[in-house]
């Protein structure tokens, strides 16, 4: 056992509590898909994943309804249900200024070996999360010629789970608290957002959408802060690291998308569309647990022994607000297609109604699309709690108004690129495509919850038709490139200590994030 010995509370006179940290928002079913925006990566859908997601003005199955409803008037009727499995592959290299490793307890130095240094726990800490499943449905109904009706519930392209460890493990076995720790150790969140959409043909030609998105949200995040704060760097023991756990619901997130569809000529399609939704703004629980760890680095279970087991643990409802921004959206496509001389439609695209079927009429096609995402308007998580009215139990001090999280993020803009074959007409069809998009963030101000370095994906899939039924398979991974500010960060965690202003004095996202994402996605479609 390490020789390390419990400090004395040492509360400042002018203490006035506890913040919370950061919200890492990602989502499980199903806000429909934030592409190319900071919260995800790039676009729900097993088909549009297999040619890279360019895919707006192809827009050929029900999914349609939020992705592009100005299509839904080229469809026949039908149904849509699909999933991505993804996995999600994060880690955080937390360093200090200059580029140096971070030990736990900046005050007791060699007491805890540093992540990367002889002894200690490995360099990088990694989201634990695993594979989560991602699923779509959708359905349109083609009402006359000129008009149709939509429904999707999509879900944002992200895993609907984040969780990092609260300790890490040292090379002799022994335990310390989790450099990433006051970022973020857990999100287990829901959004949901059904979208229904009107189509209708203005001309042959010409086609145009919109779409009502109602949302509901919630969140469930877990971190850690500081109960004091002084100089030197993390310190779990002398800052009194408190546990803090935040919950809200948000039942009505409006939004809308609108969409046109125009085919100059018989072999080249234009897509465009537009989103706009309201921000998540939810009143929140707050759950903190005081005085966490003990000398040792552990959890402390005997901090209430003999007293009642929730001696340090302060449960608030309607402690405050919390608001995260959507970014606006836009994407223009253009698609050329290679029709056969000679085809057999099927049953279900046959009479008098217009309806596209590239896996029938075409050899192949191509598509580029181009793609913008507001993500400027989120300069911050914005986190609120009623000032001095929430004492934090087992200390003399009071949870602060502001908890705001910078994260200070940069518009995006992207360009996809797609293209199908079909093999056998009616029957077989091999897609594949690949995406970039453009960094979003300043490295000094990386976070866990979210990377928006450089993006570039590379995807390809395929279609089996049986029948009145398309089953389509997809394969997508996806790089991003490393935010790295070599430990000169400008993220501070919250802290009780009014005398450094309820923030810590050192930067805790000093370092370097690492993501791929691998995915594999099935779908179906039934059409009639």
């Amino acid at each position: 056992m390490k020789s390390a010995r419990r400090t004395s509370p040492q509360w400042r006179s002018g203490c006035h509590g506890v913040a919370l940290g950061t919200a890492a928002l990602v989502s499980w079913l199903a806000l429909p898909a934030f592409a190319s925006t900071g919260l995800d990566s790039p676009e729900s859908g097993v088909v549009q994943a297999g040619r890279g997601n360019a895919w707006v003005a192809r827009a050929d199955d029900p999914l349609a309804a939020y992705m592009n409803p100005a299509a839904l008037v080229t469809q026949a009727s039908g149904v849509h249900l699909g999933a991505h499995l993804i996995m999600l592959d994060r880690c955080f290299t937390r360093r200090g200024p200059g580029n140096t490793p971070v030990p736990a307890n900046a005050s007791a130095p060699g007491t805890f070996p540093a992540p990367g240094t002889p002894g200690g726990p490995p360099a990088a800490v990694c989201n634990e999360g695993g594979v989560f499943p991602n699923p779509q449905i959708a359905g349109t109904w083609r009402v006359t010629n000129d008009l149709a009706l939509g429904l999707a519930v999509v879900a944002p392209h992200a895993a609907g789970s984040t969780i990092f460890p609260e300790t890490v493990t040292e090379e002799g076995g022994q335990v310390q608290p989790a450099p990433q720790r006051y970022l973020l150790v857990s999100s287990e969140s829901l959004l949901v957002a059904p979208t229904l959409s009107v189509s209708y043909a203005v001309t042959p030609e010409i086609a145009l959408g919109a779409g009502f998105i109602w949302g509901v949200g919630s969140i469930d995040v877990v971190n850690f802060s500081e109960a004091t704060s002084s100089p030197g760097g993390d310190d779990f023991n002398a800052h009194q690291d408190l546990r803090a756990r935040l919950r809200g619901v948000d039942a009505f997130m409006p939004g809308f998308v609108l969409s046109a569809l125009w085919s100059p000529s018989p072999r080249v399609d234009v897509g465009a569309w537009f989103k706009w939704q309201d921000g998540l703004r939810t009143s929140t629980r707050v759950t903190i647990e005081s005085l966490y760890w003990s000398a040792s680095g552990a959890k402390n279970e005997q901090r209430c022994a003999g007293r009642d087991p929730d001696c340090n643990v302060t449960d608030v409802e309607d402690a405050g607000s919390f608001h995260l921004r959507v970014p606006m959206e836009a994407r223009l496509g253009v698609r050329y297609h290679h029709p056969r001389v000679t085809s057999e439609r099927p049953g279900w695209a046959v009479g008098d109604r217009r309806v596209r079927d590239p896996m029938s009429e075409d050899l192949f096609d191509v598509e580029v699309d181009f793609t913008w995402a507001h993500n400027s308007v989120v300069d911050a998580l914005e986190i609120r709690f009623k000032p001095n009215t929430i004492p934090v139990r087992d200390t003399p001090g009071f949870v602060p108004e502001n908890a705001d999280v910078p994260h200070e993020w940069r518009d995006v803009f992207g360009v996809r690129v797609g293209a199908d074959v079909v093999a056998l007409p009616s029957l077989l069809s091999f897609r594949a495509g690949g995406f970039c998009e453009t960094k979003g963030q300043d490295d000094q101000y990386l976070n866990v919850d979210f990377h928006l370095g450089w993006r570039v994906g590379l995807s390809g899939g395929a279609t089996v038709r049986l029948g009145p039924v398309d089953l389509s398979v997809a394969y997508q991974h996806t790089f991003f490139g490393a935010l790295d500010n070599g430990g000169d960060g400008k993220v501070q965690a919250l802290s009780g200590d009014v005398g450094s202003g309820y923030r810590s004095v050192q930067a805790i996202n000093g370092g370097r994030l690492e993501s791929s994402l691998n995915e594999v996605g099935l779908s179906g479609t039934l059409r009639f």
